[in-house]
């Protein structure tokens, strides 16, 4: 394997970018880069690349990850992307992968019971399972949890309509189709939105006389 280029980084001035055979590796402090010496169009044998991986790279890429979920629990995608921006190579967040997986430092199951839990009060049932999605949890996980998941919708609904509507006058048509775009938004579907617009208003009207 040759050194092909040695890039300073774009964003970290401190970073130099490793090309081996013309592919990105890996990156290293300018410290790291003097005490190893590497060089363009030196040749770097696999005992020296498993080292570097092994003394530099692997325990940063760790340390990345762990000070990511201090911040806030993570599922095992937005891991990988926040590990891949950084400029981490598949075989090194592979390997950390492996390794928070294997302590339960991120448990996809554990991260959708828990989103679940925090906004059962505050969102449709189909939203949080839109969201755990695009949050890279499996179909399968969001629907094993969805089936025991109870979430009273309605009075979510109503609330939702409660805080956001409840210092008008008057609701004409206008604000009715504003708030049935509003909550199908949310996720609701229409019998449940109409049950609902309809009884606030009804209750508004009450409140009123």
């Amino acid at each position: 394997m040759i050194i092909t280029n040695i890039i300073q980084n774009k964003r970290f001035k401190n970073y130099y970018d490793i090309y081996i055979d013309d592919e990105y590796l890996f990156f290293v402090t300018y410290k790291e880069l003097k005490f190893l010496k590497l060089k363009e169009n030196d040749l770097l044998s696999e005992e020296i690349l498993h080292k570097i991986y092994r003394d530099y790279v692997y325990p940063r890429a760790k340390n990345r990850a762990f000070r990511l979920l201090q911040r806030r629990d993570m599922p095992k995608k937005e891991i990988i992307k926040k590990l891949k921006d950084t400029g981490y190579n598949q075989y090194i967040i592979n390997k950390v992968v492996e390794f928070l997986e294997e302590y339960n430092f991120i448990d996809d199951r554990k991260y959708t019971e828990k989103y679940i839990n925090y906004n059962e009060t505050k969102k449709s049932l189909k939203q949080i399972n839109i969201e755990l999605i695009r949050k890279g949890i499996s179909k399968d996980i969001v629907e094993e949890f969805a089936d025991y998941t109870e979430i009273c919708e309605e009075d979510i609904a109503y609330n939702l309509i409660y805080k956001k509507y409840k210092n008008l006058d008057t609701i004409d048509n206008k604000i009715k189709r504003r708030m049935i775009s509003y909550l199908m938004r949310k996720g609701y579907n229409y019998g449940l939105i109409s049950k609902v617009i309809n009884q606030f208003i009804q209750n508004e009207k009450l409140t009123n006389t």
